[in-house]
């Protein structure tokens, strides 16, 4: 069960003070008044954990969904035709994640129809402007920034989720979201990026992979699970336990495995598979912050957490790595709405809301007998 340092609520404000990791990455310092990313514990059946979400997330999700209905199709008959497509997908995959936003629904008083297109938003509205990605395989460490839009910021939530057969994943994700990035009980953490698309997307939705993704026990099922539902969608996600990393960008054709052989592996929002979509207006976007992480690596080249986190603290103008909040026509106001790490021998996860690289991180980890503890 996810727990703070201090006794009380998982939302109530407190005063925290952590210890620097032995790397020199600085946790938060003493804040006082700080107010943690929402923690949400869910367990039981699909529909429990459904009814659970949608009880503790009922006024993120309404004030979330008013943001995205005015980003989603005006037109209701051609979305829920792309819709019906994306969730067809679903119930061939796994019908009890249906079963799961159902319960959402239910119980944050929504329509089912709102969340299934929260769920499927990167295939309804892709926009290739979300987020900068690390990895040194040879350590077991990943990361990145979620870039999004302004109007989810304070409204994110961190799911400690333990399924029925006892596995648990810890996932930073949306309201109403089964899942998005974060780590799991087997040891296997979980990034994703963006891509652009020019053709409408069909596949299984990427964020629902993603959930699949996070219930894996090992590297060799995730890849399976990629080879068989990668299609259809407009992304590229990092897969890693502490000896290996995968990292496969998802076009409509098919997805596209790269090579993770190198000490070190960085992603932005262009394809590196030759042939794909790529982007127009945020291409010199994506090109600049790749090119800062590979420049950054030159000036730190020790492969640990603090020199990851220097590459994604990269506020440098034009196009940060780490994204101060700017207009997008696509989404509105955006930038770095998290930075997350994590080092998966250690089975930690540091994460960060908002993008002043002065503030510190949240340490949460799975330990022997309690998974999801807040760590010192």
């Amino acid at each position: 069960m996810l727990s703070s340092t201090e006794a009380g609520t998982r939302t109530e404000t407190k005063s925290v003070k952590r210890r620097p990791l032995s790397s020199g990455l600085l946790l938060n310092r003493d804040f006082s008044g700080l107010v943690l990313m929402k923690k949400l514990v869910l367990n039981g059946s699909a529909r429990n954990r459904g009814r659970i979400h949608g009880e503790q997330m009922r006024e993120e999700i309404s004030e979330v969904l008013d943001y995205y209905r005015s980003r989603f199709l005006k037109d209701r008959e051609r979305l829920q035709s792309h819709l019906d497509l994306l969730m067809q997908k679903v119930l061939s995959f796994r019908p009890h994640y249906k079963e799961e936003m159902d319960a959402i629904a239910e119980a944050a008083g929504v329509e089912p129809f709102w969340i299934y297109c929260m769920n499927a938003r990167s295939e309804l509205m892709s926009s290739p402007i979300e987020c900068s990605s690390v990895a040194f395989p040879g350590q077991g460490l990943i990361g990145q920034n979620w870039d999004w839009a302004e109007a989810l910021a304070g409204h994110l939530a961190l799911a400690d989720i333990e399924l029925e057969n006892g596995h648990r994943l810890l996932t930073m994700t949306e309201p109403g979201m089964l899942a998005k990035i974060g780590m799991n009980s087997a040891g296997l953490g979980v990034c994703l990026n963006i891509l652009p698309a020019t053709q409408k997307l069909t596949g299984l939705p990427v964020h629902i992979l993603l959930r699949a993704l996070l219930e894996s026990q090992s590297l060799q099922e995730a890849r399976s699970l990629i080879r068989t539902n990668g299609a259809g969608k407009a992304s590229h996600i990092i897969v890693a336990d502490k000896n290996e990393t995968i990292a496969v960008e998802l076009a409509p054709d098919e997805p596209w495995f790269q090579s993770t052989e190198q000490d070190t592996y960085l992603h932005t929002n262009h394809y590196f598979q030759s042939g794909q979509a790529q982007p127009t207006s945020s291409k010199p976007c994506t090109e600049t912050r790749l090119k800062r992480l590979q420049d950054e690596l030159l000036y730190n080249p020790e492969l640990n957490l603090k020199t990851m986190r220097q590459l994604l603290d990269n506020n440098e103008k034009p196009f940060p790595v780490l994204r101060p909040y700017s207009y997008h026509e696509l989404t509105g106001n955006a930038g770095t709405l998290v930075t997350l790490m994590m080092d998966l021998g250690k089975r930690q996860m540091l994460l960060r809301e908002g993008h002043d690289p002065e503030q510190g991180f949240e340490s949460y980890c799975f330990g022997s007998l309690n998974a999801g503890i807040m760590c010192e």
